[in-house]
């Protein structure tokens, strides 16, 4: 059937077409035809909600107003430099400074939203850290319920990261199992360490694993309070409680910020999950606001910001309508990418292209 059609004239559609030919004819905004493809690829509750809202046209609504409500004043502006002569002022200076604080706020709220909504839709990349041999193999598997690492008794069995996925209260986490945290003289071994500190300062949050077999609980406090100084996003998790010392397990549970778990056991794995989704803090996202989660319009925002910013320069020393009207105008250039209402054939061809075939 496919080779008669064909034969007849049709041919296979491109990736991403029927939504672009949508787009074209004005179904809906470029914003919104990019959260298409985020709610095919998402692959946890929380990024096909996100998608979901911005393809209903939340994001792409509070960007039209920000731009409705600059597109009258740099009219105004437009108007004073078809006089030419004279000091006509069309467009009140205090009123368009009130105007472009305000939407620089509005911008920024945008803009801080990104770290929420590019975590919500990549995944939290969660590492798994702490010395040799402090169980951090076995709590990948018990978290995945799976063999996905080595485990052995031979410290520095761990020498590269372990990477995998576990949707947590609706939210996509990656967990990453690295090497163990110690000065060694073994090259390869150094090298895994290196990648291990490398993939901390990456990281949205540590799950930092102590010994409480092994390690003395002064010496755990210590690196706690390192930890803390340095201003880190961690868990400090107690492993193999079932064979800690009363003294050690006194001394971290009068603290209440440990986890005490038995990762071999299966203990009390359940209360940290509940602590890994507290920490994350996506309460944002919970409570309906309106989320970034496109690189593309995280870019754009933060140029409109740029733009913003000289506006108010040159209000502040007083620039002629021209100077200004170039920044107000790109601010709506930076801002009508967003939405597709200033595109390029090879934006669109990109963003299209990345569409699975047909959709």
């Amino acid at each position: 059937i496919i080779k008669l059609l064909i034969r007849q004239g049709a041919r296979p559609a491109r990736a991403g077409e029927f939504t672009q030919r949508a787009f074209l004819h004005g179904q809906f905004d470029l914003a919104q035809a990019e959260a298409i493809a985020d709610i095919i690829s998402a692959d946890s509750e929380a990024a096909h909600r996100a998608a979901m809202q911005q393809m209903r046209g939340g994001f792409s609504a509070e960007i039209k107003r920000l731009r409705e409500k600059l597109v009258h004043f740099a009219s105004m502006v437009e108007l004073e430099l078809d006089f030419g002569e004279g000091d006509v002022e069309f467009a009140d200076r205090d009123d368009l400074r009130q105007l472009v604080e305000e939407l620089q706020k509005v911008i920024q709220a945008l803009i801080d939203s990104f770290d929420v909504g590019n975590v919500i839709k990549n995944g939290v990349p969660t590492v798994i850290a702490g010395k040799p041999n402090a169980g951090k193999s076995t709590l990948l598997n018990a978290l995945l319920q799976e063999e996905k690492a080595i485990v052995s008794d031979i410290a520095g069995t761990t020498r590269d990261f372990i990477e995998d996925e576990l949707i947590l209260g609706g939210v996509s986490f990656r967990f990453i199992d690295t090497a163990g945290l110690r000065e060694t003289t073994d090259t390869v071994e150094a090298m895994g360490v290196e990648r291990t500190q490398a993939k901390m300062k990456e990281a949205s949050l540590i799950l930092y694993l102590f010994d409480l077999k092994a390690e003395p609980v002064t010496e755990i406090l210590q690196e706690v309070n390192r930890l803390e100084n340095q201003g880190i996003p961690f868990i400090p998790i107690g492993n193999k409680i079932d064979q800690a010392s009363e003294e050690v397990r006194e001394a971290l549970e009068k603290r209440g910020d440990f986890a005490l778990i038995s990762a071999k056991a299966g203990e009390h794995l359940e209360v940290l999950k509940e602590l890994v989704l507290a920490k994350t803090q996506l309460d944002s996202f919970r409570t309906g606001d309106t989320l970034v989660t496109n690189v593309r319009h995280y870019d754009s925002l933060l140029r409109t910001r740029d733009s913003l910013g000289k506006v108010l320069e040159g209000l502040a020393v007083s620039v002629t309508g021209d100077f200004l009207a170039m920044d107000i105008r790109q601010a709506l250039h930076y801002l009508g990418e967003i939405t597709g209402e200033i595109t390029t054939d090879d934006l669109l061809a990109n963003i299209f292209s990345k569409f699975c075939i047909g959709k």
